[in-house]
């Protein structure tokens, strides 16, 4: 089960090469884990993580605006 989690290259998948996608995938697998194993809370933590991912981030030239 953690050969499907854990990276098999650590260079491979350094967070400069890991797509969104991938990442979103890992915290919902590890989410789906977590459920089976009891872990509600800690899964629900997880899905809200992977769900962040996704949210837009503010753009370099709108956050030196704003300051």
């Amino acid at each position: 089960m953690l050969s499907l989690i854990l990276p098999a290259s650590p260079a491979a998948d350094s967070p400069a090469n890991m797509s969104v996608l991938v990442l979103a995938d890992r915290f919902l697998a590890l989410a789906e884990a977590a459920d089976r194993a009891g872990y509600t809370a800690s899964a629900s933590s997880l899905v809200h993580l992977a769900h962040s991912v996704f949210d837009e981030r503010p753009q370099q030239s709108a956050v030196s605006r704003s300051h």
